[in-house]
């Protein structure tokens, strides 16, 4: 009499047993992976927008002109005005075309609010009262934000133009040291040379 081929109930718990362990331990390690990946592309996506607010504010700084502006109701503004956590200059917008390269004149200012950084455009100088500025948040979890001018190598001030009060409207500080402070980023702090009217 031949003997019946296949496996017992037992043998089918215990492979069935074994292989639920290895799934779970396969599944806690991808568990981890996963977690891990999803830790670094938040992070990444953090580093990222603070270069974006940096490199923005930069490159605002260094397209910084000296042309003071008349505001809604034609009252004078001085080219670069900004106090110790917040700051707006006349700009030069270059844009590419295909009909070349233009250039226009606006208005750029960078403030903080509820512990975000904002950016505001304006594409004219002299305003009328209803045209409005475009706002764009440029970056979350901010502490401070904290602007300083060099009107000269030893000359630094909390504001501009300076309480002295004798300087051109149009005048502009030699440069500008900002300061951005986040509790995920730690403290990240850039000095801008602004350039030099022509003679």
């Amino acid at each position: 009499m031949r003997r019946a081929q296949g496996f017992t109930l037992l043998e089918l718990l215990v492979a069935v047993a074994v292989f639920a362990v290895v799934a779970t331990m396969a599944y806690g390690g991808l568990r981890v992976v996963v977690d891990a990946k999803s830790r670094l592309d938040e992070q990444a996506r953090e580093w990222r927008a603070l270069q974006i607010a940096v490199y923005a504010i930069e490159r605002d700084l260094r397209q910084a002109v000296p042309r003071a502006i008349r505001e809604d109701y034609g009252d004078p503004r001085p080219a670069l005005q900004g106090g110790e956590d917040r700051a707006e200059w006349s700009r030069l917008d270059l844009s590419v075309d295909g009909s070349g390269v233009g250039a226009s004149l606006g208005r750029v200012r960078y403030y903080l609010a509820d512990g975000e950084l904002w950016q505001e455009r304006e594409l004219v100088l002299d305003r009328a009262p209803r045209e409005s500025a475009r706002r764009r948040r440029l970056l979350e979890g901010v502490e401070s934000l904290e602007f300083r001018y060099w009107a000269a190598a030893d000359a630094i001030g909390r504001d501009w133009p300076p309480a002295r009060g004798d300087l051109p409207l149009d005048s502009l500080p030699r440069g500008v040291e900002f300061r951005l402070r986040g509790e995920r980023f730690g403290e990240v702090s850039r000095l801008v040379e602004l350039p030099e009217p022509p003679p």
